[in-house]
């Protein structure tokens, strides 16, 4: 069993919700990418899947530590 103190889960929980957080910093990384590349113009788009990439990473940080 896996805990952080703050919340109660086990091992598994947490290696779930790591890959999930994953899979999630991955997508907005890459749409932040392509709202540089393909629609010039479109600051707001970046700034936002850029900040969505942060923050799913760093959930997907502490998920992996906590594990």
């Amino acid at each position: 069993m896996g805990s952080d103190g703050l919340v109660e889960l086990d091992q598994e929980c947490w290696v779930a919700l790591a890959k999930y957080n994953l899979l999630l910093a991955t997508g907005f990384g890459i749409l932040a990418l392509v709202s540089r590349t393909a629609l010039s113009g479109n600051e707001l788009l970046l700034i936002e899947n850029g900040v969505l990439a942060l923050l799913f990473g760093t959930v997907q940080t502490y998920a992996w530590l906590s594990a």
